[in-house]
C-alpha cells in the first residue's frame, strides 16, 4: 500500500530489495506514498521512488488519495528498463498488472494477505478501520465491491507466480482467489538482531501497531493477572501513537496497571533492538496475524515469545522450545506462562538460545532472497 508506517510488510519489502541489490541486481522500489520515518535507516540502503506526484501532504486523507491517484494513473515510464516486477499487495498488483499489460514486463505477486477490504478477517469485521481515516475511507469505497473485486482478482491471478509470507496466508489466497502459491518466509537481519543482554529490571515487550486489530488490550488484561503474582512487573509497548493509543492508556487506568505499563513511542532501530535484547519475554496478542516478524526478531535477540496457537506465529514459534503457543484466547494460561519464564532464568535462557538457533536455520534474509531469486529466474526463463 505504501511506506506510511513501520510494519513487518514494509520491512520485508525493504529487506528484500536490499538483499537482491547486494547480489548484484539493479533494484528500484516504487510505492504510491513514502514517508521519511518508515524504517529510515533501512530505506537509505535502497532506491525509493514515490509514484504519486503533486499531491500535498496537508490533505486529511493524503494516504488514501495518493493510493487512488497512483491506481488510476498507473505511470509506466519509469518501469520500461525493468526486466521483472515484484508486486507486494494492493494497489501494487494493480499497478504491476497495468504496467505488464502495456509493456510486456512480467510480474510476480508477493502477498502478505488477501485484500482485507474485500476479504476481511473476523477481527476486521469486529473492529473496522476507524482509527485511521485513510483506511476507513478506502474501506468505505469497497463496501459495494463490484468492479473493484473483479479488478483485484484480475491483478492477482494475472501474476506469473504468487508468493506468500506464510502457510496461513497461502490458504487464505487459495480461498479468496482460487490460486496456488509458494510460501517464502521473511527473515531477520541476524547481524543487527542478536543476543546482548544487560542487567535491567524484568519486563515484557510487545511491538505491535496501536490499532484495534492487534488486540493489545488482551496483553493489558494479561498484565493485570501477572501483577497479582509479580506486583512490580513492567511491560513496554513500542510504536507510534495513534487514536487507539488513548483508549489503551485509559484501559491501563481502569485495570489499575498504569504504573506497570510504558508506552515508549516510536523507537529507532538501535533502540528497538535493545528493547528486544533486554526483555525477559515477548508477547504477541494479535489474533489473526498473517506472519508477524516480532516473535522472530525477539528470537534472534534470544528472547522467547508467547503467542496464540493460530495464524502466522503458529509457524514461527516452536511450542515449549522457543516459546509457548497458547490456545486462543486463554489469558489465564498466557499470564501463567509469562510468570513461569519471568521466574525461571534457566528455562528462559534455554528457550532464548533455542529461539536464536531456530532463526539462524530457518528465517534468514539469505534464505528468503534465495527463494525469491529462483522464482524470478524461472519467470524470466519462461518469458
Amino acid at each position: 500500500m505504501g511506506f506510511f508506517y513501520s510494519g513487518g510488510g514494509e520491512r520485508t519489502v525493504l529487506s528484500q530489495a536490499k538483499g537482491l541489490t547486494e547480489r548484484g541486481h539493479q533494484v528500484k522500489v516504487y510505492a504510491p506514498i513514502i514517508e521519511q520515518d518508515c524504517f529510515p535507516e533501512l530505506a537509505k540502503e535502497v532506491e525509493l521512488i514515490q509514484l504519486s506526484k503533486g499531491i500535498t501532504d496537508n490533505l486529511p486523507l493524503k494516504t488514501a488519495i495518493k493510493m487512488i491517484d497512483t491506481s488510476l494513473r498507473t505511470p509506466t515510464k519509469g518501469f520500461k528498463d525493468r526486466d521483472i516486477l515484484i508486486a507486494h499487495g494492493q494497489p501494487s498488483n494493480w499497478i504491476a498488472y497495468n504496467v505488464s499489460r502495456k509493456t510486456g514486463i512480467p510480474y510476480v505477486s508477493y502477498l502478505h494477505q488477501a485484500n482485507r477490504f474485500l476479504h476481511p478477517r473476523e477481527i476486521d469485521k469486529k473492529t473496522g478501520w476507524n482509527t485511521d481515516s485513510s483506511l476507513a475511507f478506502l474501506s468505505l469505497l469497497h463496501k459495494n465491491p463490484g468492479i473493484i473485486k473483479r479488478l483485484d482478482n484480475l491483478s492477482i491471478t494475472s501474476a506469473r507466480i504468487i508468493l506468500t509470507n506464510s502457510n496461513w496466508i497461502r490458504r487464505q489466497i487459495q480461498s479468496a482467489y482460487h490460486q496456488n502459491s509458494v510460501v517464502c518466509y521473511p527473515g531477520v537481519d541476524q547481524n543487527s538482531f542478536q543476543p546482548k543482554r544487560r542487567k535491567t529490571e524484568p519486563y515484557i515487550l510487545t511491538t505491535n501497531r496501536h490499532i484495534p486489530q492487534k488486540r493489545i488490550d488482551y496483553l493489558l488484561h494479561c498484565i493485570k493477572k501477572i501483577k497479582q503474582t509479580i506486583p512490580d512487573i513492567k511491560c513496554r509497548i513500542t510504536g507510534e501513537p495513534t487514536p487507539h493509543t488513548k483508549e489503551l492508556e485509559n484501559l491501563t487506568v481502569k485495570l489499575g496497571i498504569q504504573e506497570n505499563i510504558e508506552f515508549t513511542g516510536k523507537l529507532t532501530s538501535n533502540q528497538l533492538i535493545s528493547a528486544y535484547q533486554n526483555a525477559y519475554t515477548y508477547a504477541y496478542t494479535s489474533p489473526e496475524e498473517d506472519f508477524g516478524l516480532g516473535p522472530l526478531e525477539a528470537a534472534a535477540c534470544g528472547t522467547p515469545s508467547i503467542v496464540w496457537n493460530h495464524a502466522g506465529p503458529q509457524e514461527t514459534v516452536i511450542h515449549q522450545k522457543t516459546g509457548y503457543r497458547i490456545k486462543p484466547y486463554n489469558l489465564d494460561l498466557m499470564a501463567e506462562k509469562h510468570i513461569e519464564l519471568l521466574r525461571d532464568q534457566r528455562l528462559r535462557d534455554k528457550m532464548g538460545y533455542s529461539a536464536r538457533r531456530h532463526v539462524e536455520t530457518r528465517f534468514t534474509w539469505t534464505l528468503h532472497c534465495d527463494r525469491v531469486e529462483k522464482v524470478l529466474e524461472k519467470v524470466l526463463e519462461n518469458n
